[in-house]
Parts: C-alpha cells; structure tokens; sequence
C-alpha cells in the first residue's frame, strides 16, 4: 500500500505540469499585430469638388489621380498627382485656381534620388483642408475604378482624358479628349490623341474597363511605333512611388 501512494504522488505533479506547459506545443501561436482599418478621406461634393482628376493647375499642367495611403512618415493622407516637369522642388506649394494652395510637393522624379527618369510623375501631399474640396471622381468621365492591369490591354482600345492643353483647354467641350491605344511595354504606353503642352500631368482612363491607365507626359514621335503621346503607365508609377517609400493607391470613384 506505502507503495502506491509514493507512486500516486509521484505521478500527480508530473500531470499537473503537462496541463500547465503549453511551450512545446506547436498548435500554439502568439497574436499577431491588429490590422489596421482602412483610412478613407472625407471626400468632398463631386458636383463642386475643385481638386480631382483632370482640374487645372492654371493653364500650364492638369492634374491626374487622386491617391491614398501613407507617406514615407508613415501618415495616412491623401495626394494629388501631376507631371513630374509640372513642379520644381520639393516642398514647393501647389494652386489650383479659385481655390488657393491645396498641398505641397512631396515627390517628384526630376530630384527623386533613383527615381527612373521616364516615370515624369509628382506626388503632391494635400492639405488636410483640402481633402474636403477634394474628389476622386474624374471630369468627363466614369473613374476611375482602380489601376490597370496590363493583361486588360489591346491595340486600339479607347482611352480619354480632361485636359487644359493649348487651345483644347480653353473651352469646355474640347478639354474631354478620346484616342487609341498604340503600344506599351512594362512602363510605357504610346497612344494616339491630341493632346499637346498643357496637358502634361493629364489622367488617361481606359474607357472599357474604367481603370487609370497613365498620365500625360510627352510627345512619342521618336517611339516604335511613332504616336502622338507617350508616359507612364500607372502600375509603373506605383512601382517607383513605392521605391520612395510611398504606401499609395489610386482613389477609386
């Protein structure tokens, strides 16, 4: 009987520590970090909204997308784009007419250190008063819906623009512009469309999917094939955006 009883309690804290140790059991994980709820501005009026996709920076640029996300500090925030040779310098303070200063130049490809010149792309930081003058919504056109996939192009699809390009811009009903898409590689799209200096910076939507294809840059008269325009594609303006430590996507509609 004295026996048993040593065995019993020998055995009695052996289990009682099995049930407490989970350490090696390899079913067990620690919490991962939360993840953090979508941040989405709040938008303005899109019938009176005075910073979006195809406004003018005053006769001589047009902007393109609206972009959300976060900065190289980390801040959620929202952002306007145009064309990298619209701007000077960082921290350079942008107008749009009738509204005053909006935002500041956070990015643009021309300083950039490692920027790839063909990217012609600044980023600029909205103003937090801003935001609410501010929609995603492009003018003359439904969109965008997000940023093209390259697996949805093909020679001659339709793409259309808003800007204030020379002589087009001066009037309503010519700053909506349509054409065609003539080629593209993994940065570059090449389009027919007249679109000439003023231009710069425009959003180009891709009339069939609805989806931000590119933005104006320059003339593509030196491309294989020649065509009218050529500039970043919008994956590829992400793509170097990113490399600057910007987390952002295009504002959807």
């Amino acid at each position: 009987m004295a026996r048993i009883l040593l065995a019993f309690a020998l055995v009695v804290p052996l289990l009682a520590g099995c049930a407490d140790d989970t350490t090696d059991d390899a079913t067990v994980e620690p919490p991962g970090d939360p993840v953090p709820a979508a941040w989405e501005p709040a938008w303005g009026d899109p019938a009176s909204a005075a910073v979006r996709p195809g406004a003018s920076l005053g006769g001589y640029c047009t902007f393109n997308f609206l972009y959300t996300g976060h900065g190289p500090d980390g801040e959620a925030a929202a952002f306007i784009g145009t064309a990298g040779h619209c701007t000077e310098a960082i921290g350079e303070r942008v107008e749009v007419p009738g509204s005053g200063e909006v935002g500041t130049v956070v990015y643009d490809s021309d300083v950039a250190p490692g920027a790839d010149a063909a990217v012609d792309f600044a980023l600029v930081r909205l103003d937090p008063a801003a935001v609410g003058s501010a929609h995603p919504s492009m003018l003359g056109h439904d969109g965008p819906s997000g940023a093209i996939d390259a697996a949805d192009l093909a020679v001659g699809d339709p793409v259309g623009i808003h800007g204030y390009g020379v002589v087009f811009g001066d009037q309503e009903a010519t700053r909506d512009r349509s054409g065609v898409l003539v080629d593209w590689d993994e940065r570059l799209y090449r389009i027919d469309m007249p679109a000439v200096n003023g231009d710069s910076g425009s959003p180009i939507l891709h009339l069939a999917t609805g989806k931000a294809l590119g933005i104006v840059s320059h003339y593509g008269l030196a491309a294989v094939p020649p065509s009218t325009d050529e500039g970043p594609l919008v994956p590829f303006i992400l793509e170097e955006l990113a490399k600057a430590g910007f987390d952002v996507q295009v504002a959807n509609a």
